[in-house]
């Protein structure tokens, strides 16, 4: 779908989105699902509400303190394995909820829950169905039974936005999906916290206990198999070699490999150079103290990581999957390089280890390249004026 225009917004008084997702855990779609709410309620243009298949989570009292309507499925996560019925009874959840709120947009993100918010909105009515499509299809690979749910969650929906080219050929590649059906968004960031976080670099390096003359590589990826540590680990026993005064600090949840990855970094005799440091709410910071930015992902959809490290004023070194090519540019705002390769991902980091000139420059650059095209200002306005261009035809059917 090509860029919508702006249209006459006087039908929009009184209209309300549902949205919906999986959970409030602290993850990119969450993030920028809260941010999203945050720009289109200080338009003042749309009631939202939220939908979420699972109870709780760390960003339930953020929606709240918005003084936003949340509606849960009730379920827990391990239900989803343990318990697949119960998504009935959260299928049924979201049907009353709509019934009660009677939306005039639903607008739903994440595999499982997009053929959930299509199934109900096409039951109930509601006038303009949207999925959000986040990553690459892989998950289907895993989780056989999500196909054919995406498949119908695609067929159902009046659109579906994606944020990066590379999700999008994959949906029509992998799910032959109509691109007229498709609309591109790049997700967002505010650069200001990544900014204003640069006069904590000493104190945070000290808090880690890193020397001066110490140079501090970061990962902020959870601690998933896919994130592709396990490479990391092996590149950086090379570049240890030849610059012994490297650090990695790794940010991210223990999503069950974390003690494998310990390990890992003993057997290779570079458990003292590596930090694991948890989930945290100081990235910022964390950034600020950090001289690199690596992102060793076997897959990805477009990474937030990667324009926050960019805002922050770091060079990048990721691999070359996804959208990971649409926010660097390689070897001027960093270095891309194929997944699965710890040699070529050890000569790319050495390569601006030993050049901080140019690292710096580089990270100059993509930090006027989030400003430039990554704003959530962009981000919002090119939502709403998908929600009002698309509500508009809508009505008029």
């Amino acid at each position: 779908m090509e860029p919508v225009s702006d249209t006459d917004e006087s039908h929009l008084k009184n209209k309300s989105i549902l949205f919906a997702i999986g959970s409030l855990e602290v993850g990119g779609a969450e993030k920028q699902l809260l941010d999203l709410i945050l720009r289109i309620r200080e338009t003042r243009r749309y009631e939202c509400h939220l939908f979420t298949l699972q109870r709780g989570g760390p960003l339930l009292d953020r929606f709240k303190g918005l003084d936003i309507p949340v509606y849960s499925g009730g379920l827990h996560s391990h239900d989803l394995s343990k318990a697949p019925w119960k998504i009935l009874s959260a299928q049924g959840k979201l049907l009353g909820a709509i019934r009660e709120i009677r939306p005039d947009i639903i607008h739903s993100f994440l595999p499982l829950v997009t053929f959930m918010g299509a199934v109900a909105g096409r039951l109930c009515n509601v006038p303009l169905v949207i999925a959000s499509r986040r990553a690459l299809g892989t998950h289907q690979e895993r989780h056989k039974f999500l196909r054919p749910l995406d498949l119908m969650a695609n067929a159902w929906s009046h659109h579906v936005t994606v944020n990066s080219k590379a999700v999008w050929d994959d949906v029509i590649r992998r799910d032959r999906v109509d691109a007229r059906k498709l609309v591109l968004i790049y997700n967002a960031i505010d650069p200001a916290p990544f900014e204003s976080a640069s006069s904590a670099r000493d104190r945070k390096r000290q808090e880690l206990g890193l020397h001066p003359e110490e140079k501090a590589v970061i990962v902020i990826a959870n601690l998933i198999p896919y994130k592709g540590h396990s490479d990391l680990l092996r590149a950086m026993a090379l570049a240890l070699r030849e610059v012994p005064e490297v650090r990695l600090l790794v940010v991210g949840e223990d999503r069950g490999i974390g003690r494998h990855l310990v390990r890992q970094a003993a057997a290779l005799g570079i458990r003292s150079a590596v930090k694991f440091l948890g989930q945290r709410r100081d990235v910022p910071e964390l950034l600020a103290a950090s001289d690199l930015s690596v992102l060793a992902s076997h897959e990805e959809g477009f990474s937030n990581v990667i324009l926050e490290s960019m805002a922050a004023g770091l060079p990048m070194v990721a691999t070359d999957v996804g959208g990971n090519s649409e926010a660097i540019v390689d070897g001027e705002t960093g270095w891309l390089v194929p997944p699965r390769n710890p040699v070529l991902l050890a000569a790319k980091l050495l390569d601006l280890l030993k050049d901080p000139i140019r690292a710096r420059q580089w990270g100059g650059k993509g930090k006027r390249r989030v400003k430039e095209l990554f704003t959530f200002e962009k981000m919002a306005g090119a939502h709403l004026r998908l929600y009002t261009s698309a509500l508009a035809a809508a009505e008029r059917e």
